[in-house]
């Protein structure tokens, strides 16, 4: 694919993450945390910060390919590959919390739907890229 389905993806992502991240930080506002909860978007500034930052690459990304810049297509790796480890941590977590309340939970059910956070579900995507891309780019970096 050339330059500008690269570029959308990482547009549309970047827009994505800060969107999401940007939401999870203002959700400590009393006034949005209901709004929010009732997206099923968790009350997490920490989590919403690394999203503003793995946004803030996909958007360093699509600056650098819209110059046709050398770099844009690390600064697009980075972010997929950013992405792709939060959202296996997500997983690792999600599971962890699932496994707590199964063996000590007196009770409590395990919804893993209500448990599932932006940064699991957007990660989706450039899982996707990076599997399409990488190669391409590990392939480019040995021939250099």
């Amino acid at each position: 694919m050339a330059y500008s389905g690269k570029r959308i993806f990482a547009a549309v992502f970047g827009i994505l993450y800060l969107a999401f991240g940007s939401v999870m930080i203002g959700s400590v506002i009393p006034a949005l945390d209901g709004l929010t909860g009732q997206a099923g978007i968790p009350s997490d500034p920490a989590a919403g910060f690394v999203l503003c930052v793995i946004g803030a690459v996909f958007l360093f990304a699509y600056r650098e390919l819209s110059r046709t810049s050398a770099d844009g297509p690390a600064f697009l790796i980075i972010g997929m590959v950013l992405s792709v480890v939060f959202a296996a941590v997500a997983l690792l977590s999600l599971g962890v919390q699932g496994t707590g309340i199964l063996l000590f939970g007196e009770g409590e059910t395990w919804d893993p739907i209500r448990l599932l956070v932006p940064m699991l579900y957007l990660g989706i995507g450039p899982a996707a890229g990076l599997f399409v891309w990488g190669r391409a780019f590990l392939s480019d970096l040995a021939g250099a």
